[in-house]
C-alpha cells in the first residue's frame, strides 16, 4: 500500500512540475510577444495586387485578375493562368502546347492578345485549318513574371494535369542569376524583400519557404523578432541598422556576370543551381514522352557586343545538347535578321563594331522593333517569338506539310 501512494505521488508530482514548465513557458511567449510587439508588426502579406503567397514556390499569379501590369492589360483565369479559361479535360483532336517560363512569356507590358503564347496559337490554328482532320491547339500560358526555374519546375508539374503534347521551356538571364529577386515578396509585404540575398534565396528555391514560417510572420511579433537577430548575427550588425547596405554589398548578383565572369564562383553556383532545376523538368518531361523545346531569350546589352561574349546562350545549347533537347536562340536569330536587313555581305560582329565606331544608333534602333526595354518583347517581338517557335513545334509533333 505504501509503495502505491509512494507511485501516486510522484505520478502528481511529474503532472504538477509538467504544469508548471507548461504555464511558465505559455506566461514566457506570452509576455515576449507582448514586448515584441512594441517595435515588431506581423507583416500581413497583401494579396490585392497580381501575386499571392504559394506554399510550393513562394508565389505565384492570383486567380481572376483583371488589371495592368506595366501598362498591358491582363486577366487570369480560375486557375491563376493568364488568358481564357481552358478545362483540365483535354478535348478529343488536340494538340496541347504548355508554356512555362517568367515575364517575358507570360506578357510584360502586353495586353492578352499580344502574347507570343496567344500569336502562337492562332498561327498553329490557321496553319492547320485547311487540313482535313487536322488537330485543334491549345496554348496554356504557365508563366509568372519574377519566374525563376525553382518556380517553373512547379509550374511545369502542375501543367501536367493538361495533358500537353509539348511544353516549350522559355528562359532568361535574369532567371539564372538577379539583382533584384525580391521585389515580388515586397509587393507581397515580407520584410526580406529588402534583403537580396536573403529573398534570393527563397525566389532561387534554395531556400525553403514553408507555411508554418508564412503563418508565423503574419500573426507573431515574436517570431519576427527572432528572425531580427538571426538576421543581425548573419551580417554581424548588432543594430540592425546596415544590413540592408551591407547585404547590397556583400555580393555584386547581377546577370551581367553570366556574361563578363562566366568562370566567377557565384556565377558558377547560380548555374548549378539553375540547371538542377531545368535538369528535373526536362527528366520529367521525358518520363511523360513529352517532347521540351528550350528558348531562351537575351538582354540588350548582349545585342551590342560580340558573339563570342554570348557565354550564356552557349552554356545553355551545350546543357541541351546533353539532354537531348531541342534548342532555341533568339539572340543568334536577332543576329541573323540584323544582317539580313543592314548588310548581308558582313558578319553580326562587323557590324557591331561599326556601330560602335561611328556611334551609329542602328543597333538600339534595331532592339526596339522587337523590345519593350532591356529584355521584354514588344507585341512585334511576342510576334517574331510566335514565328520561330511555329516550325519547331509542327515538326517535333510530326505535323508539318510535307
Amino acid at each position: 500500500m505504501f509503495h502505491i501512494h509512494k507511485q501516486e505521488n510522484r505520478t502528481r508530482g511529474l503532472a504538477l512540475n509538467l504544469l508548471l514548465c507548461a504555464s511558465s513557458v505559455s506566461i514566457f511567449l506570452g509576455g515576449s510577444e507582448l514586448l515584441a510587439q512594441l517595435k515588431y508588426t506581423p507583416q500581413k502579406l497583401e494579396y490585392s495586387g497580381m501575386f499571392e503567397y504559394d506554399s510550393e514556390k513562394v508565389f505565384d499569379l492570383r486567380s481572376n485578375n483583371d488589371s495592368y501590369y506595366h501598362g498591358g492589360h491582363f486577366t487570369t483565369n480560375s486557375r491563376g493562368l493568364r488568358g481564357k479559361e481552358i478545362s483540365l479535360e483535354k478535348p478529343e483532336n488536340t494538340v496541347r502546347v504548355l508554356v512555362v517560363g517568367d515575364s517575358i512569356s507570360f506578357g510584360h507590358g502586353v495586353n492578352d492578345n499580344e502574347t507570343y503564347s496567344y500569336f502562337l496559337e492562332q498561327s498553329l490554328n490557321k496553319y492547320l485549318a485547311e487540313q482535313e482532320g487536322a488537330p485543334a491547339f491549345e496554348v496554356i500560358n504557365t508563366a509568372v513574371p519574377g519566374n525563376s526555374p525553382f518556380q517553373e519546375y512547379h509550374d511545369m508539374k502542375r501543367g501536367l494535369a493538361y495533358n500537353p503534347d509539348i511544353i516549350v521551356l522559355q528562359i532568361t538571364l535574369n532567371d539564372i542569376m538577379e539583382e533584384n529577386a525580391g521585389w515580388i515578396l515586397e509587393e507581397m509585404g515580407m520584410e526580406e524583400g529588402n534583403l537580396e540575398n536573403v529573398s534570393r534565396d527563397f525566389v532561387f528555391g534554395k531556400q525553403n519557404m514553408s507555411s508554418l514560417d508564412n503563418a508565423l510572420r503574419q500573426h507573431s511579433a515574436f517570431y519576427l523578432f527572432l528572425k531580427d537577430m538571426q538576421t543581425r548575427i548573419q551580417f554581424q550588425d548588432p543594430t540592425g541598422k546596415n544590413i540592408a547596405e551591407k547585404a547590397k554589398r556583400r555580393e555584386k548578383f547581377t546577370a551581367g556576370l553570366l556574361v563578363d565572369e562566366p568562370e566567377n564562383p557565384e556565377v558558377e553556383d547560380a548555374w548549378e543551381n539553375a540547371l538542377s532545376w531545368l535538369h528535373r523538368m526536362i527528366a520529367i518531361a521525358q518520363e511523360q514522352n513529352i517532347p521540351l523545346i528550350l528558348i531562351v531569350t537575351p538582354f540588350n546589352f548582349q545585342f551590342s557586343r560580340e558573339t563570342e561574349l554570348a557565354h550564356p546562350q552557349r552554356k545553355l545549347q551545350e546543357f541541351a545538347t546533353e539532354e537531348n533537347i531541342h534548342y532555341i536562340d533568339m539572340l543568334g536569330i536577332l543576329w541573323q535578321l540584323l544582317v539580313e536587313k543592314t548588310d548581308k555581305e558582313k558578319t553580326a560582329n562587323q557590324i557591331i563594331a561599326e556601330c560602335r565606331q561611328n556611334d551609329s544608333p542602328l543597333l538600339q534602333d534595331f532592339w526596339e522593333m522587337f523590345f519593350l526595354d532591356y529584355d521584354h518583347p514588344s507585341p512585334t517581338g511576342h510576334e517574331l517569338m510566335a514565328n520561330i517557335l511555329q516550325p519547331a513545334i509542327l515538326n517535333t509533333l510530326h505535323l508539318a506539310a510535307e
